[in-house]
């Protein structure tokens, strides 16, 4: 009776500030419109603006509108020239790319943007010594593996400037999805004397940053809750730019970030839990489905864990559908694979690799039980108690109690202790390998299934679990290398990968990720992308 009382008032209180907010909303376009002024709500701080050190989406989000690379994505998701002139040549062999780059291009300093400043960049990335940990992205490049293990120079790098405005880079593979790699954060490039002269504060404030894309930084300390993204008028197509300004604040609590939309004080507002649920289907209400799987990685230093009937008999008893429709309830979808949907294609057939790929997940109580049957025989006990690590957000402390309920309530024995924590410690927790069960996620950084599948490679810096099967290993091996140049076979690599992979359950995939938001409906051109950099203001408008 309590939880219905509740959720009569919240929706109640909802559409009152509906009612509310549209009048307000209509004076905050008229006073800005003309201004072109934007006031954007992000949901964390920016932990760097240092691209090659960059892992958290916010920050990435941010870069992306004031830095800009060889290539950039386009609202279809497609890698189209930037910096560089055209998409470049490449060799018969797939392995040297030549590119030309344009020479209107400048650096909010002033500096011209040259191939240098690309070369100074990538050798940073794969540079021990930086510890950048999508360094492994550059492992297809000539020499990046051996520079990675200090055998050789950065300076040794596949990568040349053949003049400033000529960049040749020679691979040691065929790689297909490399010119998606070159619209990402960490291919894009540095002003070296910058980046030498601030030294280990690059990065780290507005004023330790250069800009060479349609926005400049202003106003951001490093750690601080408000930033500004300013025009810059000495970008190379600045005149496709229609926003003059766009004040950045960061809203934590959903309800603040609600009441300050109905006020017309902001233009946007990202929704969790409840509130999600509320004003999914509000006009103003826009859901934004993301490449990004969330899932339950195993500790598989843990030898109970290491037992496959356990592991499936988590599997069975969580109801995704229930989770995404009654817990979450914000347009994310069940998944019953690792890899999202409308993601990766067959090259052939066009067919979407979660139709191709074997669905392992059902919801199955009863075999969920006996399995578990089966495990406690094979591990010679009847009670286990497992440590489950989550973020300590509205809707991680939802899904996690979801998961502890369905685990204790049908697998008798089981016992499942809640730490939702903040995500800095959930990220040390992960790396230190203190969890038994680790709520995560991945959202994709390319268009390409070897990104989701290289988290599960038996050393990759990202499998925090510890998933080992040398015949997965030996198909993503094969994918890289001999595969590479024929599109059918490597695809057909990695969806035998998949399928071993989630046949042992490897890990527990929940759900594919979608994001809820008010926003404003006078403000459009927005590119909101499933890959990636989450948005694109850069042609964006108030009408």
């Amino acid at each position: 009776m309590r939880k219905t009382n509740q959720w009569l008032a919240l929706a109640g209180a909802a559409l009152l500030l509906t009612a509310c907010g549209e009048e307000s909303s209509e004076k905050a376009v008229g006073t800005e419109k003309e201004k072109q002024v934007v006031h954007y709500t992000a949901p964390t701080e920016m932990a760097t603006m240092d691209t090659v050190l960059m892992t958290d989406i916010n920050s990435s989000n941010y870069s992306g509108h004031t830095i800009v690379g060889l290539l950039k994505i386009n609202e279809k998701g497609e890698p189209v020239p930037a910096i560089a002139v055209d998409m470049g040549t490449v060799s018969d062999d797939g392995l040297t790319y030549t590119f030309k780059l344009r020479d209107d291009a400048t650096w909010s300093n002033g500096d011209p943007v040259t191939a240098n400043d690309f070369v100074f960049a990538w050798q940073r990335l794969v540079d021990p010594a930086t510890g950048a940990s999508y360094a492994y992205l550059a492992e297809n490049i000539e020499n990046a593996p051996e520079i990675m293990t200090g055998d050789k120079s950065p300076s040794e790098l596949g990568i040349k400037a053949l003049s400033d405005y000529e960049l040749q880079i020679t691979l040691t593979q065929p790689t297909p999805y490399f010119n998606s790699l070159l619209a990402f954060s960490p291919f894009l490039p540095q002003n070296e004397a910058f980046v030498e002269e601030q030294g280990t504060q690059y990065g780290t404030t507005s004023e330790a940053i250069l800009a060479n894309g349609p926005f400049v930084m202003e106003d951001w300390d490093g750690t601080g809750l408000t930033w500004k993204l300013v025009k810059n008028e000495e970008y190379y197509d600045a005149d496709e730019v229609h926003i003059n300004e766009i004040d950045v604040q960061v809203l934590k609590e959903t309800s603040t970030a609600v009441n300050l939309f109905e006020s017309g004080e902001v233009d946007n507002a990202q929704l969790t839990g409840e509130m999600a649920k509320v004003y999914k289907d509000d006009p103003n209400a826009v859901i934004h489905e993301k490449a990004r799987t969330s899932y339950i990685d195993f500790n598989y230093e843990n030898e109970q864990l290491q037992n496959q009937n356990l592991r499936k008999a988590i599997s069975l008893v969580i109801d995704r559908k229930e989770l995404v429709d009654s817990v979450i309830g914000d347009g994310s979808n069940d998944i019953y694979g690792f890899m999202p949907q409308n993601f990766a294609t067959n090259p052939e057939t066009g067919k979407d690799f979660t139709e191709e790929a074997t669905d392992y997940f059902d919801y199955d109580v009863e075999q969920a039980k006996d399995l578990w049957e089966k495990a406690k025989d094979e591990l010679g006990t009847d009670t286990l108690t497992l440590s489950f690590v989550g973020d300590d957000d509205e809707k991680s402390k939802k899904i996690s109690e979801y998961v502890q309920g369905q685990i204790q309530n049908n697998l008798d024995g089981i016992s499942v202790q809640l730490r939702n924590v903040p995500k800095k410690n959930r990220l040390e927790f992960a790396n230190k390998n203190e969890f038994d069960l680790l709520l995560t996620g991945w959202g994709a950084d390319f268009r390409d299934p070897v990104n989701f599948m290289d988290l599960l490679y038996s050393t990759s810096a990202y499998n925090e679990g510890g998933y080992a099967n040398e015949e997965f290993d030996a198909l993503l091996e094969k994918a890289k290398s001999e595969d590479a140049n024929n599109e059918e076979a490597r695809w057909q690599d990695m969806i035998e990968a998949h399928d071993i992979a989630m046949e042992e359950t490897a890990v527990l995939p929940l759900y594919q990720e979608a994001e809820v938001q008010l926003r404003n409906p006078a403000l459009k051109g927005i590119n909101l992308q499933p890959v990636g950099n989450e948005f694109d203001l850069s042609n964006a408008y108030l009408e």
